[in-house]
């Protein structure tokens, strides 16, 4: 069944489905996928690395047919459970691969990296999904325009990544004078769209706006309904970046260019309106946040129903700052020492060496994965873990309900992990200080109200 633009909010938009149980099926064995993609491409770079000065040829490369493989067997897993906006995520890592079959010499150490990272960011969206989030795939685009370009994609943009099924919508004329198409208005709008692309200049998009809202409504050929929406959703785009709405960047500069085109071929006397350059032109609208008096945006933005998306800046890296493997081990080292934390601080002294080695497993993980916010803690739990090591009995009650405050809150902060959290660096660093307050000799401090949220 067609689905529209006006589908329901949230995480749904981008994948098609609101059950996430399938995709909880399937991650698991994504995620060993992806490990053994990466690992075979890496096998690739350092048998070419040993190869290098003799015969290229002579490293493997099976290799890289074996990552081949797993990622168009992952694209077929996620497609299969209707995750279709991350699945393009993983054809761009194929088609990267697909490249280094064809070229093995393009597959080196700094390629196999960006692959590796593409793949971390997918599994941390995916993640951030099953955690209850509703993140859009569109902040995948950084390592997904990182990949297609290993690929050699003749189209990257963040609108592939917007899985919301295309179609046409009625877009009314908020009150444009007509205009028609002849040589004086194409050399007028070739003009002013020079200057857009150029210097992104603020008035000639406020003229290409009724330029394009103009010829929307000419009468001297005849068009269809898709001729006018086309042109109004162009008109909303330009008004959405001359008020300031929306931030002129390269992908709508391009876009721009695509409008010149278009424009060429209607001149030629074909008045037929491409589907996918319209949704990047709804795309667009949906990226905007309306500033002042915006009529045209306005009549796009709800035509389409855009309010309820929120814009993304796709410029900025969401996901892929670290491997999401560490992740898991963290969550199951955690797991770990929290039973044995508590048998050993009441009285079980056979857990003394199993919480030793917990603890220093723990602190690894929080190296990795909180390398500047997470210091302070990490070298109070390593204190802590040295005097277990010397005295071989439980802590005192106080340092005992500190340290497991501590793994109670890195507990929650690793379930639903966020590398951007503006209160983690405090909230660590107060758990530190607490924690070598008690290690003083203080006796343990009133739970705070953010710790009580943790507890219930």
């Amino acid at each position: 069944m067609a689905t529209s633009l006006n589908a329901p909010a949230g995480s749904a938009i981008d994948i098609g489905v609101n059950d996430l149980g399938p995709l909880a099926w399937v991650l698991d064995e994504l995620r060993k996928s992806l490990d053994s993609a990466t690992k075979a491409l890496r096998r690739y770079v350092r048998d070419a690395e040993l190869a290098k000065g003799s015969d290229l040829n002579a490293a493997d490369a099976s290799q890289l047919r074996i990552a081949r493989q797993q990622l168009h067997q992952s694209v077929g897993a996620l497609e299969m459970v209707g995750f279709a906006a991350p699945a393009s995520m993983l054809r761009g890592m194929e088609g990267a691969v697909q490249k280094f079959v064809a070229k093995p010499e393009l597959c080196t150490d700094a390629a196999t990296l960006k692959v590796e990272r593409a793949s971390f960011a997918l599994l941390g969206y995916l993640e951030s999904l099953l955690a209850g989030k509703s993140p859009s795939a569109v902040e995948l685009f950084s390592q997904y325009s990182e990949v297609q370009e290993l690929a050699g994609a003749t189209r990257i943009h963040p609108a592939d990544l917007w899985a919301v099924p295309w179609r046409w919508n009625e877009v009314q004329d908020t009150g444009a004078a007509t205009m028609e198409l002849d040589a004086a208005f194409r050399g007028r709008f070739d003009k002013t769209a020079l200057m857009v692309v150029k210097t992104a200049d603020l008035a000639a998009c406020a003229e290409l706006s009724n330029l394009s809202a103009g010829l929307a409504n000419q009468t001297q050929i005849v068009v269809d309904q898709n001729f006018r929406s086309f042109w109004r959703l162009a008109a909303a785009m330009f008004e959405a970046v001359a008020t300031g709405s929306l931030a002129p960047d390269l992908h709508i500069k391009r876009t721009v260019s695509r409008l010149l085109i278009q424009l060429a071929t209607h001149v030629k006397g074909d008045m037929s309106v491409p589907d996918r350059l319209a949704q990047d032109l709804v795309f667009f609208c949906a990226q905007s946040v309306p500033v002042g008096n915006t009529p045209k945006l306005g009549e796009a933005r709800l035509v389409y129903g855009l309010a309820k998306y929120v814009p993304v800046d796709y410029s900025k890296s969401f996901f892929g700052q670290f491997d999401p493997n560490i992740l898991v081990q963290a969550r199951k080292r955690i797991s770990q020492l929290k039973e044995s934390w508590s048998s050993f601080t009441a009285g079980e002294l056979t857990k003394a060496k199993p919480v030793q080695d917990q603890m220093s497993l723990l602190i690894d993980s929080i190296t990795k994965l909180l390398p500047t916010t997470g210091q302070a803690l990490a070298g109070a739990l390593n204190e802590v873990m040295d005097s277990t090591a010397r005295i071989q009995r439980p802590p005192e009650p106080a340092l005992g309900m500190e340290v497991a405050t501590a793994i109670l809150y890195l507990e929650a902060s690793f379930e639903d992990f966020d590398p951007g959290d503006q209160q983690q660096s405090n909230r660590l660093g107060h758990l530190a200080q607490r924690v070598q307050m008690t290690r003083g000799g203080a006796d343990s401090q009133p739970l705070e109200s953010w710790m009580e949220e943790l507890y219930r």
